[in-house]
């Protein structure tokens, strides 16, 4: 594996999972871990981080969706 190159998905953290579904505009519950699991958590986190410093502001609360 390369430097740049992404790691398989089984080596990879639920946070980083969670910042690349934001990326990919995938919604909340597009979250692959249970409820009670730590990785669910950790996902949304990743996620969630990834929303704060969307400079374009691309998903919206209200309608719990991204903009178009």
């Amino acid at each position: 594996m390369t430097a740049n190159s992404t790691p398989p998905a089984s080596a990879r953290l639920p946070y980083d999972e969670g910042d690349e579904a934001y990326s990919k505009r995938l919604l909340l519950s597009a979250n692959p871990y249970p409820e009670g699991d730590w990785r669910h958590d950790e996902w949304y986190l990743g996620w969630s981080a990834a929303e704060e410093i969307d400079e374009n502001q691309s998903y919206d609360w209200a309608t719990e969706s991204f903009k178009k």
